[in-house]
């Protein structure tokens, strides 16, 4: 007993020294008169890194889809609702046991933690750094976009949609900047605050000027990603001329769309029963000519209902060519009956591609410019914007234009919302769309889905929309108050 107390003491003192000793390496910045990120090499390796978001959260309470392994029937029927429960059945009653059962979110530490880690060491260290003075604006540049570009998703998640009558007044998220103590609990800033330093981001990424026109890989910022970034906030903000000039302004220095019925954009997925072979999309993972700042995620054992495969217009490929696993059951059974007891659902199974969940892309650009001439009433221009993005999604076979075909605005309303549901289906921004939408008169929406013959609805004022703060981020920053009490 003796033996194992002095041994249990020695491993305490000696795991305590090793303790000190690795705090001292990363709170005493400057040992010896060094700085660990003295130059613009040290600093570019924090932007080197792969951005891999896998939430879907978003795409859940947007009616999209769901992502389940077993029955969703026995999940829903449970005496005490899981957090899944409450989002698959609009369950706003129980948004405070949702806040309880939101330990932690995924989404809150990985953006905040890019922000934190990445971001602001080097927008705090770029200007005494020694190195190519041209590299150092372009590094402060890339910082100052990604972390708008976080602090907008991060606004859309966890705070109510900009609504211009009343977000100087609602509360926001915490603006996490290069010059705040960290030490020191933050408070939320307004929504209208919020969208401000994103935009103040952006237009002095804008003005420095300093970004490539080609990135040397696409999980880097290049020089249509703040116009692209700025035309999808003003959107929000409803700024809709600035919004479009924006989006122009991308689209002029890269307009590139892919067309996915070509061969160069197909791949196989082989039957595990039979060995047959099935065509299904291809999305080169890191290196898609649409994308302009690539994030990684799989589209992978997520299930999408029968009511979003007949809102996508008919013959687009990001619906009939998607990756899922009946073609891996060569057609035998249905996979989503089998594993979550529903019928008809598209269990997606792409092993082979890379989803751009919360990056940024040409037709987003495109879809931008088809709302804005629409608040303007020229619905000619809005269909021609949207005819670029459709003419690469639709079968040859069935596709016809809008341009010429479409005259009414609520027709091209519903046009728009076709065509950007099947573009952003496997993205964060289906939801930040719908969103958005439900703060413009005439094109709020409510959502319903079905689950076990019994359907449910999501109306355009529901709490829900805002999802709960994290306990853990509550628990450690006393001025935090959930948004969704409001």
């Amino acid at each position: 007993m003796k033996k194992n107390n002095i041994f249990k003491s020695l491993t305490v003192c000696a795991l305590s020294m090793l303790l000190l000793a690795s705090c001292e390496d990363f709170t005493e910045l400057e040992p010896k008169g060094m700085n660990l990120l003295s130059n613009t090499d040290q600093l570019e390796m924090l932007l080197n890194q792969e951005m891999y978001f896998q939430n879907t959260d978003m795409g859940e309470m947007a009616g999209d889809m769901v992502t389940a392994y077993s029955s969703i029937s026995a999940t829903l029927n449970q005496p005490s609702k899981t957090r899944d429960a409450i989002i698959w059945s609009y369950d706003e009653s129980a948004m405070d046991k949702m806040a309880e059962l939101t330990a932690s979110d995924g989404d809150y530490a990985d953006f905040y933690g890019v922000i934190g880690t990445v971001c602001n060491p080097v927008l705090q260290r770029i200007n005494d750094a020694t190195g190519d003075e041209s590299k150092k604006v372009q590094l402060k540049c890339e910082a100052l976009v990604l972390r708008a570009l976080f602090h907008y998703i991060l606004v859309n998640k966890f705070a109510a949609a900009y609504n211009p009558s009343t977000a100087a007044n609602t509360r926001g998220i915490i603006v996490l900047t290069e010059d705040i103590d960290i030490s020191v609990p933050q408070e939320q800033k307004t929504v209208e605050e919020v969208y401000e330093q994103i935009l103040k981001d952006i237009d002095e990424c804008i003005e420095l000027n300093g970004l490539p026109a080609v990135a040397i890989n696409r999980m880097r910022m290049s020089k249509p990603c703040p116009y692209a970034l700025r035309a999808l906030v003003c959107a929000s903000m409803q700024k809709w001329d600035e919004a479009e000039a924006a989006a122009k302004q991308a689209l002029s220095i890269d307009q590139t769309m892919c067309n996915f019925n070509s061969s160069e954009y197909q791949t196989q997925i082989s039957g595990f029963f039979l060995g047959g072979s099935y065509d299904a999309l291809y999305r080169p993972k890191c290196e898609f000519p649409e994308d302009y700042f690539y994030t990684h995620s799989l589209e992978l054992f997520n299930s999408y209902p029968p009511e979003t495969q007949s809102a996508v217009e008919e013959g687009n490929a990001m619906i009939t060519k998607i990756g899922n696993l009946n073609m891996a059951y060569d057609y035998l059974m249905d996979a989503a009956s089998s594993m979550i007891g529903e019928m008809g659902y598209i269990l997606t199974y792409d092993m082979n591609s890379g989803w751009n969940r919360v990056g940024l892309r040409v037709p987003q650009m495109y879809l931008i410019i088809a709302e804005a001439e629409i608040h303007k009433n020229n619905i000619g221009a809005a269909m021609e914007a949207l005819d670029v993005i459709r003419e690469n999604r639709i079968d040859p076979a069935i596709y016809q234009p809008l341009q010429g075909n479409v005259t009414s605005q609520a027709d091209a309303i519903a046009h728009l919302k076709q065509t950007a549901l099947g573009e952003n289906l496997y993205s964060y921004y289906s939801f930040i769309d719908k969103k958005r939408w439900n703060e413009v008169s005439g094109w709020e929406q409510t959502v319903t889905r079905t689950l076990s013959g019994r359907t449910y609805t999501l109306k355009p004022g529901s709490k829900l929309w805002i999802f709960p703060i994290p306990q853990n981020a509550m628990n450690n920053n006393p001025n935090l108050i959930q948004n969704y009490k409001d």
